[in-house]
């Protein structure tokens, strides 16, 4: 089943020591970590890399209001935080939680034969949950990155990954992610 590596909203607004709407700070370095090295396998095993991105229109005021005007479409915030490994990738924008909100990147997957998604980033307790969860609504096999997602709280964080391991998805460690044939025989 052909795969390819979802990398969600890893951006300035949640990210950096600006970020308007920062994810818990301790977990900023660990999911880097995770995050670039499954880039780095996903490059090696010629597996797509799908960057995806909030862009938030100025002219939504309050929902705008509501996540303390992150992400604006243009804005520094929007933008990928400068310590993402910026492989060969595509690159998608959204406006709403789901990633699947944008038709194109349906499309894409649509024509590259990608069935198994894996997928990291942040929120985890928002849109790391509703991309998976519109991910399932289509039929995709999903592996959430355990250790390369991250949340408000460590508290949000776990409990959005107990809500998820209820469901049809595995959850791994960027470890157990793209291991070759011979790490799996044990050779």
């Amino acid at each position: 089943m052909k795969q390819a590596l979802m990398v969600l909203d890893i951006q300035n607004d949640y990210l950096s020591n600006q970020a308007r709407m920062p994810v818990a700070k301790h977990q900023i370095e660990p999911i880097l970590k995770g995050i670039n090295g499954l880039i780095r396998r996903a490059e090696k095993s010629n597996v797509p890399i799908l960057y995806i991105r909030n862009e938030f229109e100025r002219k939504q005021i309050l929902s705008n209001l509501l996540r303390k005007f992150t992400a604006l479409k243009g804005s520094k915030g929007a933008e990928m935080d400068k310590r993402l490994l910026k492989a060969e990738g595509v690159y998608f924008s959204k406006n709403k939680a789901d990633a699947f909100s944008n038709p194109s990147l349906m499309k894409y997957l649509n024509n590259h034969g990608i069935h198994e998604l894996i997928v990291t980033g942040v929120f985890i307790e928002g849109c790391v949950t509703a991309t998976v969860e519109g991910a399932l609504a289509r039929n995709f096999a999903v592996t959430v990155v355990g250790d390369a997602v991250a949340g408000a709280t460590d508290q949000s964080k776990e409990a959005a990954l107990n809500r998820l391991a209820t469901q049809d998805i595995l959850i791994l460690s960027s470890e157990q992610i793209f291991e070759s044939e011979n790490d799996q025989r044990g050779i």
